[in-house]
C-alpha cells in the first residue's frame, strides 16, 4: 500500500514537472508600477489560456525577456532594431502634499498652475517658497525611473533637472517620504495615491489641485479629487493638456514575435482594457 501511494506521488509530481516544462513561457519585466495591473491581465488571461506560463520581474536580464514595460515617451535610442512597441494602457500623476499641513485648505482653494510647478518642482532650492509663505520640501527619486521621466517631460525637462531630496526605493517609497514630512510635496501615480479598494485617498496625503483655467482658484468643475474613479472619469472625458498623462508602452521582438506574446498583447487590447479602471489607470 505504502510502496503504491508513493508511486502516485511520485506520478503527481513529475505531471506537475512536465507541465511547467513544456507550457509556454512569456517573461515580462520594467516599470514596476504596472505590475499590479499586468498580474490582473495574467491571472485573467490564463483562465481562458492555462497553458500559457508567466514570468514578471524586475530581476530578469533585459535581453532575454519577451515583453519589456516602458513608462516614459519613447526616444529612438529606447527601441533597438529588432523590437517594436505598442501602447497598452495610460497613467495620469498628480501633484502631492502632506495632509497635516496647517495652509492645506489655502492651497486646495487655490491650487497651482503651470508656473507655480516649475517654481517647486524646478526651482534651484530644495525648501521653497511661494508668494503666500508656502514652504515646499520636495522629494524625487533618487534613481532613474520611468514616472520622474515622464513628469519632467511633462515641464519640457530632463528627469535630472528635476529638484528635491533624492528618495532611494521606488514610488511607493517617494510617497512615504511626504506622509512623513509636514511640508514634503512629491509627484506620483494614481494607483499608489489612491486606495485601489476604497477608491478614497491613502492616509496622511493630499492633492493640490491643478487651476486648469489659471483663474488663482479652484472652481467647482475643477474639483474632481474626491475618489479615483471620479479623477479617471474626468481624465479620459477631458484629456486635458495639462493633466500629467503618459502612455504604458510595451517592446517586444519585431523580426520573429512568439506567437503566445502576440495573442497575449492583442487579449490585452481588446479584454484587458476592462480591468485598467481598478488598478488606477486609464483605458486606451
Amino acid at each position: 500500500m505504502k510502496k503504491t501511494i508513493f508511486i502516485v506521488i511520485a506520478l503527481i509530481g513529475f505531471l506537475t514537472i512536465g507541465k511547467e516544462a513544456f507550457a509556454q513561457t512569456i517573461r515580462i519585466s520594467g516599470t514596476r508600477f504596472t505590475y499590479p495591473l499586468f498580474q490582473k491581465w495574467i491571472d485573467e488571461y490564463m483562465k481562458e489560456n492555462p497553458s500559457i506560463h508567466f514570468i514578471l520581474n524586475s530581476k530578469q536580464p533585459s535581453d532575454s525577456v519577451d515583453i519589456a514595460i516602458v513608462s516614459h515617451i519613447l526616444a529612438p535610442k529606447d527601441i533597438k532594431l529588432s523590437k517594436t512597441e505598442l501602447v497598452v494602457s495610460r497613467y495620469l500623476q498628480l501633484p502631492v502634499v502632506n495632509s497635516n499641513r496647517p495652509d492645506i485648505a489655502e492651497l486646495q482653494e487655490k491650487g497651482f498652475d503651470n508656473a507655480q510647478f516649475k517654481k517647486v518642482y524646478f526651482g534651484d532650492n530644495v525648501n521653497t517658497s511661494l508668494a503666500s509663505d508656502a514652504i515646499f520640501t520636495a522629494y524625487k527619486r533618487k534613481q532613474p525611473a520611468c514616472a520622474s521621466q515622464s513628469f519632467a517631460n511633462h515641464f519640457n525637462s530632463q528627469q535630472n533637472d528635476i529638484k528635491g531630496i533624492g528618495v532611494v526605493g521606488d514610488d511607493k517609497d517617494l510617497l512615504t517620504a511626504v506622509k512623513q514630512d509636514k511640508n514634503g510635496i512629491s509627484y506620483n501615480n494614481l494607483g499608489f495615491i489612491y486606495d485601489i479598494n476604497t477608491r478614497k485617498l491613502v492616509d496622511s496625503i493630499a492633492i493640490i489641485p491643478i487651476d486648469f483655467n489659471e483663474n488663482g482658484k479652484i472652481d467647482d468643475d475643477e474639483k474632481i479629487y474626491g475618489s479615483l474613479d471620479n479623477v479617471i472619469v474626468y481624465a479620459e472625458k477631458t484629456n486635458s493638456p495639462k493633466l500629467w498623462i503618459e502612455n504604458v508602452h510595451v517592446l517586444f521582438n519585431k523580426g520573429n514575435p512568439k506567437k503566445e506574446v502576440a495573442s497575449f498583447l492583442q487579449w490585452v487590447l481588446s479584454k484587458g482594457q476592462q480591468y485598467n479602471h481598478a488598478f488606477g489607470f486609464l483605458k486606451l
